[in-house]
């Protein structure tokens, strides 16, 4: 049985630390100074997800896998809020199935200097972890502070980029017709909360969204970026999560995809809100 859990606990945190990057994506803005069509076309919203197994290899570990996840991405007058809350059902082979809930606030200034995060991780209704830190970037690197699980300052290469620099940079990429990116991204989720990241970007292609959408946000073309996950001094060991995002270009993530290797799960855009500007005077 400590393998079966021990196999769990792997799946659930990968998948939250994924699911941090992914809808970074999805939140993704232009730094101040820098107004491109991506940043003009983005859209404050709430959407909520639903997640089901689409595959399971014969031989996997987790043979069944089910969940939702609420999501509110937020322009503030001092930059952007991220919130997500999520839940997933894991079966495995052997024993009652695995409730694991997570919960992560962001905050991330216009000019990607400065990011404060707060990531609370459950299992079976008993929280398990709780990480809350502040990052601040200068010219020459960018430094970490963590408030809990302890007080430790992290320093990380002054390239490292915050979750909505990388999602503004995807998007600029996705316009201007590149395929790849490769780029260093700090989160401060779960046990690797830096991860070089290498994405594939697809053409643009015609929506099949069937989401409750009363503001008509997925009606948009999307590109489809896939990315890899390399946990930062562990790229030899191959992606830690490999995943794939149906990115809108107003920022709406219209479905998730997430590949384990011995089993898949989809992430199916249910209701998704456009949100009010927010009133910052003159």
């Amino acid at each position: 049985m400590s393998g079966f859990v021990k196999n769990i606990d792997q799946y659930r945190r990968s998948f939250a630390g994924a699911l941090v990057l992914c809808l970074g994506v999805s939140g993704c803005a232009a730094q101040a100074g820098n107004v491109t069509s991506a940043r003009a076309g983005l859209v404050s919203h709430t959407a909520e997800y639903k997640f089901k197994m689409t595959r399971s290899d014969q031989g996997s570990s987790i043979v069944d896998a089910t969940g939702a996840l609420g999501y509110r991405f937020e322009k503030v007058c001092d930059g952007w809020i991220t919130e997500m809350q999520q839940i997933m059902i894991l079966q495995g082979t052997e024993g009652r199935p695995i409730n694991s809930a997570f919960s992560m606030t962001q905050w991330e200034n216009f000019d990607g200097t400065r990011y404060r995060f707060r990531m609370r991780d459950f299992l079976n209704g008993t929280q398990v972890d709780e990480v809350v830190g502040d990052a601040v970037r200068d010219d020459a690197s960018v430094k970490v502070t963590y408030e809990q699980p302890v007080e430790v300052v992290e320093e990380l290469p002054a390239d490292t980029m915050f979750p909505t620099q990388h999602s503004i940079r995807l998007l600029e990429r996705a316009e201007s017709g590149e395929k790849f990116a490769n780029d260093l991204v700090f989160d401060g989720s779960g046990d690797t909360p830096t991860n070089r990241v290498a994405v594939v970007i697809s053409d643009a292609r015609k929506s099949e969204n069937s989401a409750k959408d009363a503001d008509g946000l997925t009606k948009s073309v999307f590109h489809r970026m896939n990315l890899a996950y390399y946990p930062l001094g562990e790229a030899e060991n191959g992606p830690s999560t490999e995943m794939a995002v149906d990115l809108g270009p107003n920022g709406v993530a219209q479905a998730l995809r997430f590949d384990y290797g011995d089993f898949e799960v989809l992430g199916t855009l249910d209701k998704v809100t456009k949100l009010p500007a927010p009133d910052c005077g003159s």
